[in-house]
């Protein structure tokens, strides 16, 4: 093939290739991952292998690349809130596959170091209030005061990241999922807000169907 031949067949296959934004909110958390990886993008791969492990049931290897690329990510932007968001998010998948463990309590605080400093470079941010009020929620449930769980501050937090991003699919799933490891009374509006609004990417879609499962079968 000549060059000029070659160069528009590349060219054509670069316009015609999905974007690794795309590609996650399509729900392709694989080929994401790939892309990311391929485009040296540690944050957005660290993205889409934790989806991958949380909506495809990706196991342990996906959950390992996830907390890998956010230590990358985090390296390489450490004054980023969303990489800290990442690693935290990862390392928290990580410590709930890993049980009633030493080893998983250790990767649990380290996971709530991460998002702890998501927040302080992004105190106004619902997503990351809501995904910390959810660590504080669970390790609560979990293991009590041991756990290193904080129901009042996961209560604040969840609260918080309602009022402030109403119409946030991702905010009020994860402040929902929180709200109900405390048994808050709340925490059914929320959940029932989140399945309810309208969808714009397969990836809301799987948000919507941690809300739905944690409202449980419908009288």
């Amino acid at each position: 093939m000549k060059r000029g031949a070659l160069l528009a067949v590349l060219i054509s296959s670069l316009a015609g290739a999905a974007s690794v934004p795309d590609l996650l909110l399509g729900g392709d958390y694989a080929r994401a991952y790939e892309a990311a990886q391929a485009a040296r993008d540690p944050l957005n791969a660290s993205r889409a292998a934790a989806a991958q492990a949380e909506y495809r049931a990706g196991g342990r290897d996906w959950v390992a690349r996830a907390v890998e690329a956010g230590r990358q990510a985090t390296r390489e932007q450490p004054r980023s809130p969303d990489a800290a968001l990442a690693l935290g998010s990862a390392l928290g998948l990580q410590a709930r596959a890993g049980g009633y463990t030493l080893g998983a309590l250790r990767t649990a605080h380290e996971a709530r170091d991460a998002l702890d400093r998501a927040l302080a470079l992004a105190p106004a941010r619902p997503d990351v209030q809501a995904v910390l009020a959810e660590w504080h929620a669970g390790a609560w449930a979990r293991a009590r005061i041991f756990g290193g769980g904080n129901p009042d501050r996961a209560r604040t937090l969840a609260l918080g990241a309602v009022r402030a991003a109403p119409d946030n699919i991702f905010v009020q799933t994860h402040a929902g999922l929180a709200l109900a490891l405390l048994r808050d009374p709340g925490a059914r509006a929320v959940l029932t807000r989140a399945a309810a609004l309208e969808a714009r990417s397969a990836l809301d879609r799987d948000l919507q169907v941690q809300a739905r499962q944690a409202l449980g079968p419908q009288p």
